[in-house]
């Protein structure tokens, strides 16, 4: 899906460049602390931010991916259909889940958090808590793309087992033509 590839490169930047930064913050902290004998406050909270904003957008890109932690063993134990209908449930409770809490939420965060500046950096901690809102807006197009594949793959699984039980009764009726 076209949408699923632009959030992944999306996602992969702003991870490649969030962690580049960190390491030269990183290094740059160490640096000065051990070898010029002053430390550099500002780089450690920039430091700490900047691992918020990487949380959440690789959180937001293993849960795209569906390589995020989950317990499958009593799903596992449920009927084809059972497993399916919780498969959508998940993707709902997961699109609501970011919609209010990350969306809705990191936007009302964001904007208290406008006007609060960090004491070591001066920056507005509306930059910070803008990761919320962001996130959740990957995370639910993320669960759009993956409802979207639920829905294929068990279109898919209809067809292939309506064929196997036409198969099976020694009838095709795939062809108009041969059924006369």
């Amino acid at each position: 899906m076209k949408l699923r590839k632009i959030l992944n490169q999306i996602a992969e930047k702003m991870s490649i460049v969030i962690l580049a930064v960190m390491v030269i913050l990183v290094v740059w902290q160490v640096g000065a602390r051990y070898i010029m004998k002053a430390p550099i406050p500002w780089s450690e909270q920039l430091s700490k931010y900047l691992f918020i904003w990487l949380v959440l957008i690789n959180s937001t890109y293993m849960f795209g991916k569906k390589e995020h932690m989950s317990i499958g063993y009593f799903k596992e134990k449920l009927p084809q259909t059972a497993q399916i209908v919780i498969n959508y449930l998940i993707e709902v409770v997961t699109f609501v889940f970011a919609g209010f809490i990350l969306i809705l939420g990191g936007y009302m965060a964001m904007k208290i958090g406008i006007p609060q500046k960090d004491a070591a950096i001066g920056i507005s901690m509306g930059f910070v808590y803008a990761a919320l809102p962001i996130s959740g807006l990957m995370t639910a197009l993320y669960g759009v793309c993956n409802f979207i594949d639920l829905v294929k793959k068990n279109a898919k699984s209809s067809e292939i087992s309506l064929d196997k039980k036409a198969a099976s009764s020694g009838s095709n009726k795939t062809c108009l033509t041969d059924c006369r």
